[in-house]
């Protein structure tokens, strides 16, 4: 039987004894990638029954998903792989089961495959997870931490430091009716926010 909280345990745990659980950069200090692993973990809970999963398979890749940043930052989705694999052995998990994780961890951070009709639903459920996270409300509070740190600034500061929180507003990634709806809602707050903040400063045209 798939133990999650186990699983999530472990995943903390190889974080923090190796240093990867917090940011580098000193603007985002602030930003926990192990608190980052249990939300992708909420958001595929969220989603799971758009399309038709194994659940297994979905909530222990999103567990494991970024555990490889632990080893390796920018080749960190392969070396999440092999780490999942090594636990997978130990634990005597299935291997068919093993093999089916293993490729989500491994293909997660190509987000074109999201719209490849070759993608397994899992993969495909995983990538609108780990994209939904940070968005939104979060990525307002995210550019609004990272500004203060910075020294002599303002409120009209803000307007050029909400660059992640904007993106969103280019962005079309989600496949799933439920994934779509929850991404316009982001966007229409982001646009809210925006449009409220630059009345506030009396920035309007």
């Amino acid at each position: 039987m798939i133990n999650y909280e186990e699983m999530l345990l472990y995943v903390k745990d190889v974080l923090t004894k190796s240093n990867a659980i917090k940011s580098k950069n000193p603007y985002h200090d602030f930003r926990d990638r192990f608190m980052h692993t249990k939300r992708v973990y909420e958001w595929t809970k969220v989603l799971h029954d758009e399309l038709p999963v194994d659940e297994n398979i979905l909530y222990t890749a999103a567990i494991f998903h970024d555990i490889g940043y632990s080893k390796h930052k920018d080749e960190h989705a392969k070396v999440g792989a092999e780490i999942f694999k090594e636990y997978a052995i130990k634990n005597g998990f299935d291997k068919d089961f093993t093999l089916k994780v293993y490729d989500i961890i491994y293909h997660h951070s190509d987000k074109e495959l999201i719209k490849d009709p070759n993608s397994s639903n899992e993969l495909i459920i995983l990538l609108e997870a780990d994209l939904l996270d940070e968005e939104g409300a979060l990525s307002i509070v995210w550019d609004l931490m990272a500004l203060g740190h910075m020294k002599d600034k303002t409120y009209y500061d803000a307007i050029d430091a909400l660059k992640h929180t904007k993106n969103i507003l280019k962005q079309d990634y989600m496949v799933t009716p439920k994934a779509k709806k929850i991404w316009e809602s982001k966007k229409e707050l982001v646009k809210l926010f925006m449009n409220e903040l630059e009345k506030d400063l009396f920035l309007e045209e």
